[in-house]
């Protein structure tokens, strides 16, 4: 049984066409709409900041075989968009926030209900690639669909006695869930860079007034800061990345981690 299992995984692999992504949780997605019929290349590695990060030789290459590239608006795109339709003329730039209406904060998939729209313009973009199989993408699509209102309800219930619903984190990566379910997120990161000291201790008055004990810090960037902060506030410094690839495990994490459980 395991053998026929790992020949049809090879066989998949065989036959698929090939997607690109710039954040693993995008493939989260594109993987769940997909069912693994399309093979799907990450730009910026887990660990990596997506604003800054460069991609590989290696990466630029698998570029020239893929067939389509879900954009989400992270901030090293616009460095490098240009240059992967150079290497690829012929490939299609899809927007992940397509349905979506959002500011300059690219953090939209980290909210249940936006990922809705994103997993839509996954469906539509792979039934148009690949029309034999549009049925399955569409089945996907509202299995898919229903996963992020039952998840939505879910961290609701979590959050729905939750009397500080404050909470300090370095960089604003949960901007879309904070207003998503009346939270408000008060981030370290000032102007995109390390707070001053002056910000600092303005954070350290706020966060007393208001008695928020979790500070939630990224792979990707400084804790120094976050945790200078909760050393002066009593809190807790909490790991946490966006860039997670079950974005449902992540956000109930998230969740839990607000009604106390570290």
């Amino acid at each position: 049984m395991k053998k026929l299992f790992l020949l049809l995984t090879f066989t998949i692999s065989i036959f698929a066409y090939n997607v690109t992504v710039s954040i693993l949780p995008q493939k989260f997605v594109v993987d769940y709409i997909s069912q693994h019929m399309a093979n799907v290349n990450i730009m910026v590695p887990i660990g990596s900041n997506p604003a800054i990060y460069s991609p590989t030789p290696r990466q630029l290459l698998s570029l020239k075989k893929s067939k389509v590239y879900f954009k989400i608006e992270v901030p090293f795109e616009k460095a490098w968009l240009h240059k992967f339709t150079d290497i690829n003329p012929n490939i299609q730039i899809v927007n992940f926030a397509k349905y979506i209406k959002k500011d300059s904060n690219p953090h939209i998939w980290l909210d249940p209900i936006f990922l809705i729209s994103e997993a839509k313009v996954v469906y539509e973009t792979l039934s148009k690639i690949d029309k034999k199989n549009q049925l399955i993408y569409k089945s996907n699509y509202l299995r898919f669909k229903n996963l992020c209102l039952k998840n939505d309800k879910k961290i609701r219930n979590l959050l729905k006695n939750l009397k500080n619903r404050k909470f300090i984190i370095f960089h604003p990566n949960l901007y879309y869930f904070a207003k998503r379910y009346n939270l408000t997120e008060i981030a370290l990161e000032h102007k995109g860079k390390e707070p001053s000291l002056k910000y600092l201790f303005k954070i350290v008055q706020i966060a007393k007034k208001n008695n928020i004990k979790v500070v939630f810090t990224s792979p990707e960037f400084s804790k120094k800061s976050a945790k200078f902060l909760a050393n002066k506030i009593g809190a807790k410094v909490v790991n946490f990345s966006a860039l997670q690839y079950n974005i449902f495990d992540n956000l109930i994490k998230v969740s839990k981690i607000l009604n106390g459980n570290y």
